[in-house]
């Protein structure tokens, strides 16, 4: 079975971006940044949804992209053989982990978040919090209270440990079972 680590940067009343194309790396710390890169050099594959996929291009590293576009799991362009399209409303799981068997990032939006909860798919969850209030924005789950993480993280099981990345308030939540 593939281990699936969740990642994502959010603000303290946790929002994963003010809007549909916030780009958090515009309000995201350093050192989360650095946290981020890290976690990409240690998975061969990242799994995201089309808008953070188009958030964030990066053609050299190897990507799975949920979105309803297609039908089967697909190549994004043809010229390139290492990112894929991916509906989970259509593909059956077993394609997905035959073909992208290993470690694997989840880097969201919302609802590929939610996907890999709900499956129960998740062993190590990171977020960073940063010092920031939104307000409001899109939410890093659909059908949780984000102030409610930490409770119900821990009786699915999962163990916290909690870190600062800097001085000016930037945690670091570690979730692992």
């Amino acid at each position: 079975m593939n281990k699936y680590t969740l990642a994502f940067a959010c603000s303290q009343d946790g929002y994963i971006a003010k809007g549909p194309n916030d780009n958090p790396f515009n309000w995201t710390s350093l050192e989360d940044k650095n946290h981020l890169n890290n976690l990409i050099s240690m998975h061969d594959w990242q799994v995201m949804g089309r808008t953070t996929h188009e958030l964030h291009p990066n053609f050299d590293r190897k990507r799975v992209v949920f979105t309803r576009k297609v039908n089967v799991i697909t190549l994004i362009d043809e010229n390139r053989n290492n990112q894929y399209y991916f509906n989970p409303d259509y593909c059956q799981w077993s394609d997905f982990e035959k073909k992208f068997s290993s470690d694997i990032l989840v880097l969201g939006g919302t609802k590929v978040h939610d996907y890999f909860f709900y499956a129960e798919l998740l062993s190590k969850i990171y977020i960073t919090v940063e010092p920031l209030k939104f307000n409001s924005g899109i939410p890093a789950f659909s059908y949780l209270n984000f102030h409610d993480l930490v409770p119900f993280f821990e009786a699915k099981g999962f163990k916290l440990e909690k870190s600062s990345l800097n001085n000016t308030g930037t945690e670091l939540l570690f979730f692992h079972k």
